[in-house]
Parts: structure tokens; sequence; C-alpha cells
């Protein structure tokens, strides 16, 4: 019997030959967590969301949303479509289109008590999660990292030409910036006309014991404080699920950004700026505030080059140290009693504005590490590099500024940011001299001649200040202080 010849596969004849084999398959439909609003988050979170939300299918032509009724439900569409109508007071359809899965409608509910805005009718058998306004307040409450797509949400619709255009009794006229705590946008008073910033609280860290209080607590300080250096607090508003602090709208960029392009500042405005600067932490000191994270990104220069200071968001009182057990600070800046939470003063700004000044010389950090342990260790023990060695041309008046302000004991900095500012001062009326001469002593006693010792560099204190071209600082430490 013959064996009958196998017939070749098509892919194997002329017609086909050098083609790939097989077909790549269609594309998986999309997710709902690769949408905008859900993108970049974590897996536990998006966990969380679908644990929150309800499943619910919709037959061909059933009504979802119906415009002008009130509703506090958002949809996550997971398969299928939808269509959107939206009719004008004479029942007229002034806007009609279909959406596809993976899509999000009735969100607004989450952030408003407005009436539907639109009706939304499903064209196929349609698949939605479902999660209303109370869950979603306790999913944020029960874990404060999924309310990143609140923050997200309301960001979004601040942008929408027919979004939320209100803050209050503000309106919204762009984004200016953003971080992990907060979002600013620029916004104008309605009857004034005048631009202000809105400083945004992240959503996840108002459901964060104790974050927004400490928010609420930095308009209420910076509310307080009256100085040319120091960004003007005007109004709070509560809104969207969050809270909002009215400010000042600065123009100009943030010291960060100028350091980060790699721009050298000539050094007469260096010393222009950490002056400014100084005397904004003594004002704020003065009024009992340590403002506890001085850094780039919280000094402001305006167009004219002048220098505000930003941020009061963790300030303390004199004596305070890190509430809670809680390290407060960005730790490249921090000072050594800082990161050991201890009780603090103003000489722990001036470690974190020497660190600054260092960075504006060098256009780098003095230290780092590659475990947030070994950075604090440098802090605490390693000695303040010479920033000469990175810089040669820095000036001398500079190097001991920052050798000074970054002592590692307080009682070896400046007595306080008044007078590191006059130090900065002497230079600054002095720029013939490319170099100081310093001059120290230094006086070991007898606890019996303390009141002599004192009497005598009291004296000599006394007759040198004011004296144009020269700066006194004075330190003293007794046997205990270490």
């Amino acid at each position: 019997m013959a064996t009958e010849k196998p017939q070749s596969p098509y892919a194997t004849t002329q017609q086909f030959a050098g083609l790939s084999s097989p077909l790549p398959p269609p594309p998986p439909p999309k997710s709902w967590t690769t949408l905008p609003l859900f993108a970049g988050l974590s897996e536990e979170p998006l966990e969380r969301f679908r644990e929150a939300m309800a499943p619910i299918q919709y037959k061909n032509g059933e009504t979802v949303l119906t415009q002008g009724e009130p509703g506090e439900d958002m949809f996550v569409l997971e398969s299928g479509t939808m269509r959107i109508t939206v009719r004008n007071e004479k029942d007229v359809v002034v806007f009609e289109r279909t959406i596809s899965a993976p899509a999000i409608f009735g969100e607004m509910a989450l952030i408003t008590r407005e009436p539907r805005t639109a009706s939304v009718v499903a064209e196929d058998t349609a698949h939605c999660l479902k999660i209303n306004k109370t869950a979603v307040q306790e999913l944020f409450k029960r874990h404060p990292n999924t309310a990143v797509f609140m923050t997200r949400l309301v960001g979004e619709r601040l942008m929408e030409s027919k979004g939320i255009r209100k803050v209050g009794k503000y309106e919204v006229m762009g984004r200016l910036g953003s971080g992990g705590v907060a979002t600013v946008f620029e916004a104008r008073h309605p009857t004034l006309g005048t631009p202000v910033a809105l400083k945004m609280l992240s959503h996840a860290l108002v459901f964060d014991a104790g974050f927004a209080d400490l928010f609420q607590h930095e308009a209420r300080l910076v509310a307080q404080l009256n100085h040319d250096h120091i960004v003007r607090v005007l109004d709070t508003e509560q809104a969207y699920g969050t809270h909002f602090i009215v400010m000042e709208k600065l123009t100009g960029d943030l010291l960060e950004s100028l350091i980060d392009s790699g721009q050298q500042l000539d050094w007469p405005n260096v010393r222009r700026i950490l002056r400014e600067v100084c005397g904004a932490l003594a004002y704020s000191h003065g009024q009992g505030l340590i403002h506890r994270d001085i850094k780039p990104a919280n000094v402001f220069l305006l167009t004219d080059g002048k220098a505000k200071l930003l941020d009061f968001g963790i300030a303390t009182n004199p004596g305070g140290g890190n509430g809670g057990g809680k390290v407060m600070g960005t730790p490249y800046y921090m000072s050594p009693e800082q990161i050991l939470g201890q009780p603090l003063d103003g000489r722990a700004d001036l470690y974190s504005l020497g660190i600054m000044a260092y960075e504006m010389c060098c256009h780098e950090l003095p230290f780092d590490g590659d475990t947030l342990q070994q950075l604090f260790a440098r802090h605490i023990n390693m000695p303040m590099p010479n920033p000469q060695f990175v810089q040669p041309n820095v000036p001398d008046d500079l190097v001991e500024f920052i050798k000074t302000a970054t002592a590692k004991y307080p009682a070896d900095r400046f007595a306080d940011c008044a007078t590191a500012g006059a130090f900065l001062q002497a230079a600054a009326e002095v720029p013939v001299l490319d170099r100081f001469a310093m001059s120290s002593l230094s006086v070991t006693y007898h606890g019996s001649k303390s009141e002599l010792v004192e009497r005598v560099l009291a004296d000599a204190v006394r007759q040198l200040q004011g004296q144009s071209g020269v700066v006194v600082f004075a330190a003293h430490r007794s046997t205990i202080d270490r």
C-alpha cells in the first residue's frame, strides 16, 4: 500500500516563505492599573484598591449615571464601552463620546458634592469596579499610601479648563511645582487679582497621623513672621480632602536649581545670599522658631537676586528635638545634634547653612554615604573637608565661615545667626582683601577665675564690636558641655 505524502504546511510554500511564524498573539487588554491615576503605584496599594472596589456588570443600554443627579460613586471600567453624553439646559446634546476599557468615570464625586455633569450609558456588556466616597475615606485612613491617587486626581482636575477652577475663593491658574509632601499651584485672588501660590498637602500625608497638623502648624507659624527674606503666608484653605496654604507668589528660581545647573555664583553674591538667610534665621530664632530644614531647595532667589526662606513645615521651638522619635530634616544637611535627637537651638540651623554654603561654593555636598547610617556617622564624626580642595579659589573668609558654622559641637560654632551674618558682612565691607587676618584666643582657667576672665573678655569684645572691617564672635564652653 502506497504511503500518502504528507502535505507541506502553508508556511513553507513559496508564497509564505520567509515570513515569521507563528503570527504573534494579539496584545493583552490593558489593565486599569496602567491608568495615569494609578500608574506607578506599588502592588500593595493597588491590591488595597482591588479589595475596596465592588464588581458590577451593566447590560447594553443600561444607564449608569444620569446628568444632574447626585452621586458619590467612582467607576473603573474593566471591559466594554460606555457612552458619555452632556446636555445643555435646553436638553440639547453638546458633547458625546464613547470610552473603552480601561477607563475611569464619575471620579469627581469623590472630591465634590456637585451633581453629575454627564450621563453615562453602557454600549455593550460592561464590567466595572465601583467605590464610593465613604469607602475611599476608610481605605485612605487604613492605608495612607493609597491616598496618592487622590492627590493625582485633584492635581489633574485643578489643571483642566473644565475641571476644578477654585480652591476656596482663589482661582487656580496653573501648576508651579510638586514634591513628595506638597504640590504648589499658581492662583489669583478673585477681587484683588493678586497672584498667589497655593501649597496643597499630599493626601497621603493628610491621613498620616500628625503630618497634617504639622502642615497647619507651618501656616500658623509663618503667618506670624514678617521679614523681608521669609516667604509670606496670606491665608489657609481646606478643600478636596486636603489642606492648602496660600502664600505670596515668588518670581525667580530655587537656589537648588541654580546649583544643579552648574552656574557659579560670584563670591560677593554667595556672601550676600548667606547673609540674607542668616538674617531670616536670626529673626525666626528670635520669634522662637528653629527651621530644621535649611537647604538650597528651601531658598528661593527672586529675579532681583534677593533670597527668600521657604518651608517652615518642621520648625520647632528652641530646646525641641525630633518629635515622636522621628529624625526630622534632610539627611545631607542635618546637624549632629539633630541626627542624635538632642535638644536644638539656632546653631542647628547654622550647621545646615554651613553645609549649604559648601555646596554653593563647590557644587557638591561634603558628606555622602552608601546608607543613611553611614551618612549620619560622617556628619557626626568626619572632619569637614576644606572647600578649597575642590574649588581652589574659594575665598578664605568663606572657608572660615563654613568651618565655623559646621563645627561638630554647637559651642564651637558662631554664637548665633546674627553673629554669622556679621562675619559675612565684614567680608562684604572689605572687598579689596582676598585674605583676612584671623586672630583667636583660648583661655584655660580655674573655675574660681571665671568672673575675672569673663570681665576681661567682655571688655575686649565691647571695644572691637562696631569697628568697620572687624567681626567678633565669642564662644564659651564649660567642662560639662561635652
